[in-house]
């Protein structure tokens, strides 16, 4: 029997890619003006500041280069969550519905280093296995009461469909 697509949940920063476009313009320029500036000769007596200004734009070619590279790596990793008549499938893998142990939103909180003032909260849509495994989604990326909402609504309907 084949699944049908009942919903898909798309992450919110997946969509925006302002991050990955700067962070590559800083690197393509970072390495385009260091590069000019260790081949071309310089000037009598400016030597020492070429190579200062060089060595600030292959830092920025650094920095520029492992912002894109994270940037992008955070995008591949926040997957649509797509929920099926029979399962729902994260960015943590397929999940049938009678493996889930229990589906809930949890609070995670972050205290701030040398006060207890300030604590960030971040609310989390955890799934939980059977076997133990856990699919967490932030609320940061998804719209998880969305996602809660037609999960319950996909498993219970899904029962009621294997009963009879």
């Amino acid at each position: 029997m084949e699944s049908t697509l009942i919903k898909t949940f798309e992450a919110a920063g997946a969509a925006s890619n302002v991050t990955l476009i700067l962070a590559l313009l800083a690197t393509i320029v970072g390495l385009a003006g260091t590069i000019f500036l260790l081949i071309k000769p310089a000037p009598r007596g400016q030597h020492n500041q070429r190579m200062l200004i060089a060595m600030l734009l292959f830092f920025t070619f650094l920095i520029g280069a492992s912002t894109a590279f994270f940037s992008w790596m955070r995008t591949e990793r926040l997957q649509p969550v797509l929920i099926y008549d029979d399962a729902v499938e994260t960015s943590f893998g397929y999940l049938s519905y009678d493996k889930i142990g229990n589906a809930k939103i949890m609070m995670e909180k972050q205290n701030q280093p040398f006060s207890n003032l300030n604590q960030e909260t971040t609310r989390m849509l955890v799934i939980i296995e059977k076997n133990g495994k856990t699919h967490a989604l932030s609320e940061a990326d998804y719209p998880i009461d969305d996602i809660l909402r037609e999960l319950r609504k996909a498993v219970k309907s899904w029962k009621e469909k294997s009963k009879s």
